[in-house]
């Protein structure tokens, strides 16, 4: 499994009831946020993110929460292969991308302006047509550009689960 979504340490995000369950990657002394791995309102999601968070980010603190509660904690087996410079701005997509041909029928996603925090929702359909299903979140997010701000972006994706009937 991927990111669900990316958030820049410190980054003011969305409050919503959508943000029950999240990863984080802390230092080792758990003094500083160095990127939020995964934000989702499934549970399950949330399980299969924390496996592959587990798998790939070796020697790294990482904290799994519903809500405020600390569900899980561990300082991840094996050395730091993630070398400093790969995290740009928080962002750490090396190992976690999502394709677009991973997305499911229930899955609707999300798109987030990080300079105006405008989003709206993103039919998969339609980034499949256009870029492929092999393409990677890390790839579309950086071709996606903002319709409300002037600046155009950048864009961070969301995976969201369409409500039930």
């Amino acid at each position: 499994m991927g990111s669900a979504s990316i958030a820049l340490a410190g980054e003011a995000m969305a409050k919503t009831a959508e943000d029950n369950f999240r990863i984080e990657v802390w230092d080792r002394e758990e003094q500083g946020l160095s990127e939020t791995i995964s934000r989702s309102p499934d549970s399950t999601v949330s399980q299969a993110a924390w496996q592959a968070a587990i798998r790939r980010r070796p020697g790294m603190l990482l904290i799994h929460y519903n809500s405020r509660h600390v569900m899980e904690k561990i300082l991840t087996p094996g050395e730091v292969t993630i070398p400093p410079q790969t995290i740009i701005a928080g962002s750490v997509h090396a190992g976690l991308d999502v394709a677009l041909g991973d997305l499911r029928e229930w899955h609707v996603l999300r798109a987030w302006c990080r300079s105006c925090s405008h989003h709206a929702t993103v039919k998969p359909a339609g980034l499949i047509k256009r870029y492929g299903k092999g393409a990677l979140f890390s790839s579309v997010e950086r071709a996606l550009f903002c319709t409300s701000c002037d600046r155009g972006g950048p864009v961070r994706l969301e995976i969201h689960k369409l409500p039930r009937n």
